[in-house]
């Protein structure tokens, strides 16, 4: 077999593959975008939801923030035994020892019980207001849970997508050099240009430096995302990138949608709720502000038994009342107590205290909460306007990178026709290997865009599920379960 065999039968060989494998198939490197779907060879990998997860599992400062928070919570449900009787036993045995006159042992045993009536719902107020209190801490916990989560989704995106182009870069890079083959010998032969071979091989060099930057980049990612997970080495990812993911939010669907997605996101949106659960804790301050003067009533009573010696043969009983009340200009308590010490005497008492202007500056605690609140009030009802905004801009962002993403594919279907294009006018003599080569630059060029924009249109619909406090992956599902409640 001579030379010019040798040289035919490469050619008609890099025909077959190139053809076949740029022309032949949709989505030649079988990179996929914008939606999450399973890889069929990875069973059993690491989706990106349960890489969140996992973070939020592992993280040693979550765990002790969740710790606290449940004895917080534990604590307060605890605290509904101020509601109940106060229980208290008392032994005491006084000896006195008289240099004239007889000595004294007198031993007394004490059952007391202290019983709040009525403190104008104080008490239960303060309780609400722990509880509100409890219920911000507690959606904090669960908003830096979610800011862990979301970071390490941005980890597995990063990853994902970088698979992605080093696929394209991969297969390109390999075409490029089974093309700069062709073009040597084609030099060799005197049928192409020194020069048009040494810009190739700028070409092939600055190819492989891009591929093996984006390798460190990958690994760099890979090593991130396993430290977050508390891993040695990341498992499989399951999740790639989908070119071809329909978009969860349809143009034709989008006016509906600004109203009911509006609806939803004004009831589950995190910065609504915990400025809600602001002005719920206002309230029930401004609540229990307004009935600092209310008086408090408490029953007491108590039951001794006493003597000199065993067994103790005298007692007394008492059961008494009191009134407390507090104001900026006064305060005190009134009480009256009744009772019998055994087995013949009555007794009785009356007692009453009283503190003149003992906070004046209390007074104006009122007047505070009141601004306060009106304060939050005013800053919710902007947050909803925000919200009503956000939701359209959110929407309509979605529609628009699903253009950008049309627009990106019919990019690669023109490329790759430019790129055939090339290959018939080089087989007719009529363009040379490097215009080919050139050709195949750009065509993994607008396919390496068109993973940009499915990656962007996956980060529009991820911001619109945090918007709507959904995991990653369940826009489609509830936009198709809204749907279905309107019709």
């Amino acid at each position: 077999m001579n030379e010019k065999t040798c040289c035919l039968a490469v050619y008609l060989i890099y025909l077959f593959i190139g053809t076949g494998y740029m022309a032949g198939q949709d989505n030649p490197w079988g990179i996929t975008s914008g939606g999450l779907i399973p890889k069929g060879l990875t069973p059993g990998g690491l989706s990106m939801k349960e890489a969140a997860e996992r973070a939020a599992a592992v993280s040693p400062e979550l765990r002790g923030t969740e710790a606290q928070q449940v004895l917080r919570e534990g604590s307060w449900a605890l605290g509904f035994r101020a509601f109940l009787p106060k229980l208290s036993i008392s032994a005491s045995e006084d000896d006195r020892l008289s240099l004239v006159g007889t000595d004294s042992f007198t031993k007394s045993y004490t059952l007391s019980i202290q019983q709040l009536v009525w403190d104008g719902g104080r008490l239960a107020a303060s309780r609400n207001i722990e509880k509100a209190e409890l219920n911000l801490a507690r959606l904090a916990l669960k908003r830096k849970t979610a800011e862990i989560g979301e970071s390490v989704i941005n980890l597995y995106r990063t990853i994902i997508y970088n698979q992605a182009l080093l696929e394209i870069k991969e297969a390109n890079l390999k075409s490029l050099e089974m093309q700069y083959s062709i073009l040597r010998e084609e030099v060799s032969r005197g049928l192409a240009l020194e020069s048009d071979l040494q810009e190739a091989e700028l070409s092939l060099e600055s190819n492989r430096l891009d591929t093996r930057k984006l390798q460190m980049d990958m690994e760099t990612a890979q090593l991130e995302l396993a430290d977050a997970l508390g891993l040695a080495k990341l498992p499989s990812l399951s999740d790639r990138i989908d070119t071809e993911y329909a978009a969860a939010v349809k143009p034709s669907d989008l006016n509906n949608l600004v109203s009911f997605v509006g609806q939803i996101a004004l009831q589950v949106h995190p910065d609504l709720i915990s400025e809600r659960f602001a002005i719920q804790k206002m309230q029930v301050q401004l609540q229990s502000a307004s009935r600092a003067w209310w008086p408090t009533f408490k029953l007491s009573g108590d039951v001794s038994v006493l003597g000199d010696r065993y067994p103790l043969s005298r007692y007394n009983y008492s059961l008494g009342l009191v009134m407390e009340f507090s104001s900026p200009l006064i305060s005190g308590s009134l009480g009256a107590r009744a009772g019998k010490e055994g087995p013949y005497d009555t007794t009785g008492r009356l007692q009453s205290s009283l503190e003149p202007i003992p906070d004046p500056a209390s007074s104006l605690s009122k007047q505070s909460l009141e601004a306060m609140l009106s304060l939050e009030q005013e800053k919710y009802q902007l947050q909803l306007k925000q919200i009503e905004r956000e939701t359209q801009r959110l929407l309509h962002s979605c529609v628009m990178a699903e253009e950008r993403r049309l627009l990106a594919r019919k990019q690669v279907e023109l490329s790759r026709k430019r790129y055939e294009l090339q290959e018939i006018k080089h087989s007719l003599g009529q363009a040379t290997m490097l215009d080919v080569m050139k050709a195949q630059n750009e065509l993994a060029q607008v396919e390496t865009a068109l993973v940009e924009a499915a990656v962007n249109l996956l980060q529009t619909e991820r911001r619109l599920e945090q918007f709507l406090d959904l995991s990653p992956g369940e826009l489609g599902t509830f936009l198709q379960h809204l749907q279905g409640v309107q019709s």
